[in-house]
């Protein structure tokens, strides 16, 4: 009993030596002064503003950015002129005011080429199709154009057709795969009896069919040396020259004949055809040139001239003097060298001239 009683007062006495009591502490505590305050009042959260700046877009006009476009007074901003909208997208139109009044056209035009320039853009440019340019100015897919070189473009895209004895409206329609009411309303004709021959219509949207090109086996003989009366050919294009004395025979290293004839001779035509080819230069020896093309695959070439008398896109008929015999490229002496091409290969021109 007595040792209960000895250990209530141990346990009284320790907890009397560690009790705090504030006036000991003073106001030397922050706790302390925050305790000491009777009345603390209500402490609102106040709300955080922060100056925000509203997003108007998220492109800008010279480029696609990924960075948004801030509105500086926090209204929208309307996009830049001439760039328009559409399922999500921001579309820049394709056409200037100049190229859409190129377009806007109904009449034939004849463009000086540009350096640069290619055929397929120079149709983008006038929205033609590339076709249309290569049947127009008589050019191939592998044609190439040279800076202001002239290129005459239709209004539409189509092919230009010249009325010939016994041609109709509908047999034109159905060749070029075009349609007889296109055919009157683009060239303002009052009917489809209103054609007369020689006349040049537009055919909208006509196409040229594919020539069939059919070869035959021909058997070629060695042609006799010329005799003192000349050499004749077996065909019906006209002889190119006024001579007909053939100083180089057509064989399997030389792919023409050569004609010989006094300097500055007529050359002509050998038959009716578009010229595709008129230039001078060395060309691969043969100097100044010209090729016609006579349709269904078939050209011819004229070499070593002196003088050009005909350009590119000129129709000519057989017979009709074309340059100036010469000795230009590799040559020695004045002669026209002569050949025939049908769908690429150079053939004897002795089987097709008389």
């Amino acid at each position: 009993m007595a040792i209960i009683i000895i250990a209530i007062f141990v346990v009284s006495a320790n907890l009397n030596a560690y009790e705090v009591r504030r006036e000991d502490i003073g106001y030397t505590s922050v706790i302390a002064s925050l305790a000491g305050q009777t009345d603390l009042g209500v402490i609102e959260e106040g709300k955080v503003t922060t100056e925000t700046k509203k997003i108007s877009r998220y492109l800008g006009y010279a480029a696609l950015e990924s960075k948004p476009q801030i509105s500086e007074y926090g209204a929208e901003n309307q996009l830049a002129p001439g760039i328009v909208t559409g399922s999500g997208a921001i579309v820049k139109p394709i056409l200037s005011p100049a190229e859409q009044e190129i377009r806007r056209r109904d009449n034939i035009v004849e463009y000086a080429v540009l350096e640069g320039d290619t055929i397929s853009g120079i149709a983008q440019k006038f929205g033609v199709s590339v076709n249309t340019l290569l049947w127009e100015n008589n050019l191939t897919s592998y044609s190439v154009i040279r800076p202001r070189q002239k290129i005459t473009i239709l209004p539409v895209s189509g092919l230009r057709y010249i009325i010939v004895r016994g041609d109709t409206l509908q047999k034109i329609a159905k060749k070029y795969s075009a349609e007889v009411d296109d055919i009157i309303e683009f060239n303002k004709l009052a009917s489809a009896e209103d054609i007369s021959i020689g006349e040049k219509l537009i055919i909208p949207g006509g196409s040229k069919p594919q020539p069939v090109t059919t070869y035959s086996l021909r058997t070629i003989t060695e042609t006799p040396a010329p005799t003192t009366g000349g050499v004749t050919g077996s065909g019906n294009m006209v002889w190119p020259n006024t001579c007909r004395r053939i100083t180089q025979y057509y064989n399997w290293r030389h792919h023409g004949v050569d004609i010989a004839c006094p300097f500055g001779s007529a050359i002509r035509a050998a038959a009716a055809g578009t010229v595709i080819k008129a230039q001078g230069g060395w060309n691969t020896g043969y100097g100044i040139m010209i090729v016609i093309d006579h349709g269904g695959g078939m050209q011819t070439l004229y070499g070593h001239l002196s003088k050009l008398y005909v350009q590119v896109g000129d129709y000519v008929q057989a017979g009709q003097t074309i340059a100036a015999e010469g000795s230009t490229g590799r040559s020695t002496g004045p002669h026209v060298h002569f050949e025939v091409r049908v769908a690429g290969y150079r053939n004897n021109p002795l089987l097709y001239i008389r």
